[in-house]
């Protein structure tokens, strides 16, 4: 059910929560293509199958065609969707690209399974925080309806036509001006040079954070390795569970104030390079539609080249990161207080991962412009 133009409904999903619903959410994504076309008799064309090369290349031409104003993002909420790189970076990127865009409302979430605190707005995990600002819509308890049923096709029927009320309100929408930083409350908004020179100001201070969150994981690294040979001297001695447990409490206390660091590097570095996707998506784009020449052309070269400078470093850093999250499996069964602490630390490291897929997309695009 595709063609090349028209409007688009990208579905992101776990493969698995669908296996789980026997299809349910596939079949769902069907139902409400069918309704909308026979709302509107036009095909809204369903993209599902991320493994299919069509979902991938149409994504890309979308997005970097300004995602034309009918291209809708509806992905199906889960407590595994959170777990999913691959859908956290679809939620990221999508939603940076829309933003820029003035769209926000082309990302319509779908609540499956209700994820506990979903509803709060001022959630440390930056995707979560994404979802839960939308107004998403709930199917928590319309996917234990049969789908043949009445409750279930009226369902089905306003979730069609808030999608034609959305395609409709965004066909003209005008893109909001490129902004960096907060409302500064000056009358004049800033040029081309001044985007770019801020925005290169604001990446050494992410490089900054990235080299203290390093040597944060460092330093707990070096406590995990050190209270591995205490428990390796303790279990010489015969001491036994006893002296493994003191070992794990004694880690526990000693990383405590580490881990809190990472977590607040982590929120700090994700937070801000979601704040400022928009805007730099923003400055990427009006480069490729001006092409400017002279000073700013020279500019934009510079800034393109940090940003990959910067984007090529943070790939580096990654392969650390992995090491660091094998390094919490080998703690998964250790004592229940190490519990929190892992808690904090995965979600550390998630919003490390969650800021480079924001860096990758901006580098994606720079090579499409200067290609």
């Amino acid at each position: 059910m595709t063609n090349d133009s028209g409007a688009a409904g990208f579905w992101s999903y776990t493969h698995r929560d669908d296996e789980i619903e026997e299809g349910r959410i596939r079949r769902l994504a069907e139902k409400i293509a069918n309704e909308f076309e026979a709302i509107t008799a036009e095909e809204l064309n369903v993209f599902l199958d991320k493994n299919d090369i069509k979902w991938g290349d149409e994504w890309r031409n979308r997005i970097d065609n300004a995602l034309t104003g009918s291209t809708l993002f509806i992905p199906v909420i889960t407590p595994r969707f959170f777990k999913s790189d691959e859908c956290r970076r679809e939620v990221l990127t999508f939603s940076g690209h829309a933003a820029s865009l003035g769209l926000d409302e082309l990302l319509l979430p779908i609540l499956y399974i209700n994820v506990p605190g979903i509803e709060k707005g001022d959630h440390s995990d930056d995707v979560m925080a994404l979802i839960s600002k939308r107004q998403y819509v709930d199917w928590t308890q319309l996917r234990l309806e049969d789908e043949s049923s009445p409750k279930y096709r009226q369902a089905v029927n306003r979730l069609a036509v808030r999608l034609v009320e959305i395609l409709e309100r965004t066909a003209e929408a005008d893109p909001p001006p490129i902004t960096l930083i907060e409302d500064t409350g000056l009358d004049d908004d800033p040029g081309m040079l001044e985007m770019m020179a801020d925005a290169e100001a604001a990446l050494p201070r992410w490089s900054e954070t990235m080299t203290e969150f390093a040597q944060t994981i460092a330093i707990i690294g070096e406590a995990v390795r050190e209270s591995t040979e205490e428990m390796a001297l303790s279990d010489a001695r015969g001491a036994g569970f006893a002296g493994r447990l003191r070992a794990t409490h004694q880690l526990a206390e000693r990383i405590k104030p580490s881990v809190e660091r990472l977590s607040e590097l982590g929120e700090q570095y994700s937070a801000e390079l979601v704040k400022v996707d928009p805007g730099i998506l923003g400055i990427i784009r009006q480069v490729e539609s001006e092409r400017p020449e002279g000073e700013e052309a020279s500019q934009a070269q510079e800034f393109f080249e940090t940003v990959r400078d910067f984007s090529q470093s943070g790939r580096k850093n990654m392969e650390e990161y992995q090491k660091f999250s094998d390094t919490l499996q080998g703690l998964s069964g250790m004592s229940r207080s190490m519990r929190p602490l892992m808690g904090k630390m995965r979600g550390a490291a998630q919003q490390v991962v969650d800021g480079q897929a924001v860096i990758d997309e901006w580098e994606r695009r720079i090579d499409e412009v200067t290609s």
